[in-house]
């Protein structure tokens, strides 16, 4: 039974990671790959890698990777009556924002919590060049000075981790950004013991709120052979007015066929499609209008062929999103099977697929 890690997945979902700050998120990793990796690897942004290497001289590689930030705001201005000015960093939605709560992170680590409030009479928290208003709780710009909060420090949101006991649903502020984090540990953990015929780097990348920034650094360190992508997608299954569900909670990982970005490559999804069928993996199909980090791992230098394995949410990134356990699973078993029975020459058919 491939089950979630329900204690991790608390723990990763309590750590702030606004994007250009995931230092935190960045040392929960380390300290887990350690023992579970042979070497552990950088760029110079920030993203993260486990590297298990295999036996074999001039091993391919294969580089399982999704983004560990999340949207959140940068503070620009220190206001006279002791409220702050902050950017939006990522992607925000304007619903629901008025009375949220946020934790602004000094740089000493230390936390202030706080909540956004309405910029004008109307009740409208976030403005059309996405700024949004901070109430920290200080009554003048002496008092925020004082405190030791600069232009630049990072603001996210407070809510964090919430499940009821014996739910498959689960509630996070951040389950787009910490779904490849939790999913990456738990696969090295389960293949500590296997020998590959390929080097694994498993990992995670930064700042891909604010344009797919680290996961081109990261490609360019790794140069890997074989891309696979671990990220989520909006759940269409329960909007009253919605023509065609898909992404359905409960149903299954998701075989994304297509997005705005890249055309997965064809023969993989064949693969991972025959794995699901014959180990009665749970799937569903899916397509996106949204682009996403496989773009770059799929287009940079001469190429690399790329897959998703990705889990569908609600309320993507906004300040609850609900994901189901199941799907989460059946990503996690799909994955062990294509890593634990890849080959040389599967990758290198994968390479050739549409030559």
């Amino acid at each position: 039974m491939c089950l979630m890690d329900r204690k991790l997945a608390n723990k990763l979902n309590q750590i702030d990671s606004v994007a250009g700050d995931e230092k935190e998120i960045s040392l929960a990793l380390r300290a887990e790959y350690e023992g579970l990796a042979d070497d552990i690897v950088y760029d110079n942004l920030g993203s993260i890698f486990a590297v298990k290497k295999s036996k074999q001289k001039n091993a391919q590689r294969v580089m399982v990777v999704g983004h560990m930030d999340e949207p959140g705001f940068i503070v620009k201005k220190i206001n006279e009556n002791g409220t702050l000015c902050a950017l939006g960093l990522g992607n925000i939605q304007k619903t629901g924002l008025l009375g949220m709560p946020v934790r602004l992170k000094k740089r000493d680590g230390k936390k202030i919590s706080g909540t956004l409030v309405a910029y004008d009479e109307a009740g409208n928290v976030l403005t059309k060049t996405k700024e949004v208003l901070v109430d920290l709780g200080f009554e003048n710009s002496q008092e925020i000075h004082a405190a030791g909060i600069h232009l630049g420090d990072r603001i996210s949101f407070g809510q964090s981790f919430s499940v009821e006991e014996g739910q498959t649903r689960l509630f996070s502020k951040n389950w787009n950004g910490r779904y490849a984090p939790l999913l990456g540990i738990e696969l090295l953990r389960e293949l500590k013991e296997v020998e590959l015929t390929f080097d694994l780097y498993v990992g995670c990348t930064v700042q891909e709120q604010v344009g797919f920034r680290g996961v081109q650094t990261a490609t360019n360190l790794v140069s890997p052979d074989l891309g696979i992508v671990l990220d989520t997608d909006q759940a269409f299954d329960y909007q009253l007015d919605v023509q065609e569900r898909i992404g359905e909670l409960g149903k299954g990982l998701l075989i994304n066929f297509y997005d705005t970005t890249v055309l997965p490559n064809r023969l993989l999804l064949d693969t991972l499609k025959t794995i699901c069928k014959e180990h009665t993996v749970s799937h569903q199909y899916y397509y996106s209008f949204e682009g996403s980090d496989a773009a770059w791992i799929n287009k940079l230098r001469t190429g690399t062929p790329t897959l998703f394995v990705n889990v569908p949410v609600r309320n993507m990134d906004t300040l609850s999103s609900v994901l189901d356990v199941r799907d989460y699973e059946s990503a996690k078993a799909a994955l062990l099977l294509l890593l634990k029975n890849l080959k040389p020459e599967n990758i290198q058919a994968f390479k050739e697929e549409n030559r």
